[in-house]
This record gives C-alpha cells, structure tokens and sequence, in this order.
C-alpha cells in the first residue's frame, strides 16, 4: 500500500520515485533486516518515524486524486461556471459560485444545469442539453431513469427538470404525474409547482388529457393540505377549460375565489385566476367571488393588476342599478388611467369609464374619455373599433364632437 502511495504521487507531481537506500539503523520491514545489518532499535522507529511516513504520503495522495466538483448553472444569460450546487431549499436552487459566493434562483427559472458528480448524473447532464437544445422529447427518458436512482434534495429537483421536459414535449399527460411531484416535494413543494403549471395544453379534449385530469383527480382526492391543493386546483381547471370540458364552468367558481398563498404569487396564477373570473356570469358572481377579486386586485404582480381592476369596473357596471353605484362602477376604470397610463390597458381603462359616464347621461365627458382612448398611442385594434363604435353613437345621439 504504502508503495503504492508513492507511485501515485510519483506521477501527480511529475518525480521519480526515491530510490536511495534506506540508512542503517532504520528498518525495511518487520523482519528487522536493513541493508544487510540488523535494526537496533525497531520499536522505536515502528512508533514514530512510520506513522508519520504514512501520514505525510497519505495527505500527498489525498492531495493528489482529489477531484474539484465544477458544477455548471445558467439562468437567463447569467452564466455561473465551475459552481457548487448546494441544495434546494423552498423550491430555490441554492449553490456557491467560483468565487464562493452563495447565490440561489428559482429552479423554474434554470436554462440549464450540469452536474460534476461521475456517471450517476450522466443521463440527467444529457437531459439538460436536450432540454436546452429544444429536444425535450429526449430528455424526458433521461430524467425519468435519473430519478429513479436519485435521492435527498436531488429527487425534487430532477421531477421539477423533469416537468419542465414534459411541458415543452406536449406530454400533458406525463406533466400531470411530474406536476403531482412537485406539489409533493418536500423541498420544491406548491411554490415550484405554481411557477410551473403546464401551458403547452391541447385544444380539444385527447386521450392524454383525459389522463391528465385523471392524474389530478386523483392527486386531489389524496392531497388534504390546502396549500398543495391550490396548484392542483388551478391546473385541473385550466385544463378543463383550455380543452373545451364542460367541468370548468363549475371549476371557475371555486378558482375564482381560491386564496393564493404568498409563496405561490406570481403572474401565471394569476391569469388563470382571472381567467376563471371571467368564465363565471356576472349574475352568478356572489360575495366569494367578489372577495376573491378584491384580494387578488391587493396582492397580484404589477403585471397583472391592470387586468383585474378592468374586470372588477365591468362586474361593477354590470350590476349597478343606482346611479352612486355606477359612478362606484368608474373608480377601477379610472385606477388603471391614473396608475399606469403607458399600458395598453389604460385605454381600455377610458373606453369602461366613458361607457359608465354614457349611462349617467354625461355624454359629453363620455365622448372626451373615447377621444382620448383613440388617442392611446397603446390601444388596442379591439379597443379602438368598439370605441370609435361609441364614439359614433353618441355623436349621432348629439353628443359634441369634444
């Protein structure tokens, strides 16, 4: 063994093996035999001079096959080569950089992972470049065959991975199972899940969407944890619905007034959200659903807040029988006008108050408001034709010109 030390650190440090004669006195093995001469003292040489040749060539081999891990993450065009994956913690991949620094990003939000730890990640590393290579059909049998011998953190991670795969392959069916395993993850959990609820989801209703909602059924059946249940609640009913089932109609009431909680607050909940407020009747909205509406309007994306606001002024409109609750019905129109006037949706926000004010007969103030929506240099081709559509109405009511 103790040869064999010397022969590796031979070769990593480029010598040659030390080929004097041992000194007399000093012994060449237990049979106490040096050069031809006996060793006069043996015992006191086994107890100190041996024990720190072994220690001095064990740290030389150490030193000399020890493999520095270089792991490889991409996230948008940050790059972080020769980096250190450490966990995944909540959903977020955490991991040092080159230069030792923590970091940690959304697993959702990773292009692309290559992990030095030998052959065992050999399949996953090539999944990864499938995935990024836009071959993710490919990648789906690699990352399946990965976790099925991953363990610890490595196992939510892959499923997240393989999830991702199964989405942009059109696999809805093999999503449904990978998403279950994300709600499910200890460590990537309904966070994750949420940032990645499938969109890659079929027109019509096929075998594998059937199948998908099957999965889901299922999951939710087994699943009492609300937390977990919302992802799974929100992807069934965009599935029921995106496929054209008649299910979603009854699914829309109760994602509407779902309440999200903070982890899972981000723009994709939320358009399906909205999605189902849209779908229920204005008639059929009761108080959950306008409670639903008022809590998403307070902790929705930025991204997204105009559209809610605009939802709630056409509920409002719609059911307003006194003239105090149509004015009521303005505030939100005019909320989206005032807060974010260079979104396209600022002129949707003029055409729902001019059509408020038409109703309060201030036809006059209704025609400045459609003027100014056409004027939007955002407007959208929908919003200017219904608008100029008013805007001709009301001018042949006598309405001036503005």
């Amino acid at each position: 063994m103790l040869a064999a030390c010397i022969r590796i650190r031979s070769r990593a440090t480029g010598c040659r093996p030390c080929s004097t004669r041992l000194p007399a006195g000093t012994a060449s093995g237990p049979s106490g035999s040096v050069v031809g001469r006996p060793v006069e003292n043996w015992g006191t040489w086994r107890k100190h001079a041996l024990p720190r040749a072994l220690t001095t060539v064990g740290l030389t081999c150490l030193a000399a096959t020890a493999v520095v891990r270089a792991d490889q993450i991409v996230v948008g065009d940050a790059g972080y080569p020769r980096a250190r994956i450490m966990t995944l913690d909540g959903g977020q991949l955490r991991f040092r950089t080159a230069e030792g620094e923590p970091r940690s990003v959304w697993i959702s939000d990773v292009d692309l992972l290559v992990v030095d730890r030998g052959g065992a990640f050999a399949d996953f590393n090539q999944a990864e470049r499938y995935l990024a290579g836009g071959e993710p059909e490919k990648a789906i049998a690699r990352y399946r065959r990965t976790l099925r011998l991953s363990k610890d953190f490595w196992s939510d991670l892959i499923a997240a991975r393989l999830l991702l795969a199964s989405d942009r392959a059109g696999r809805i069916d093999q999503a449904a199972l990978s998403f279950v395993l994300v709600v499910r993850g200890e460590l990537s959990g309904p966070q994750v899940a949420a940032r990645l609820i499938p969109e890659a989801i079929p027109a019509v209703r096929n075998a594998k969407a059937v199948r998908a909602i099957e999965h889901l059924d299922a999951a939710l059946d087994q699943t009492p944890r609300a937390d977990q249940r919302v992802p799974l609640e929100l992807f069934r009913y965009e599935l029921l619905r995106r496929t054209g089932d008649r299910r979603a109609a009854v699914a829309a009431k109760r994602v509407a007034s779902l309440v999200i909680p903070e982890s899972q607050r981000c723009e994709r909940v939320y358009l399906i959200q909205l999605a189902a407020l849209e779908q229920t009747p204005p008639e059929e909205v009761g108080p959950d659903e306008l409670a639903g509406l008022d809590r998403a309007i307070r902790e929705c994306p930025l991204t997204v807040l105009p559209s809610f606001l605009l939802r709630k002024g056409h509920l409002l409109a719609k059911t307003a029988a006194t003239p105090e609750e149509i004015t009521r019905a303005s505030w939100p129109f005019m909320r989206v006008v005032a807060h974010m006037p260079e979104d396209a949706r600022a002129a949707d926000g003029l055409f729902g108050a001019a059509l408020v004010l038409e109703r309060l007969g201030r036809n006059d103030h209704a025609v400045e408001l459609l003027n100014e929506c056409l004027a939007h240099r955002h407007v959208r081709d929908e919003t200017r034709r219904t608008a100029e559509a008013a805007l001709q109405r009301l001018k042949s009511a006598g309405a001036p010109a503005g």
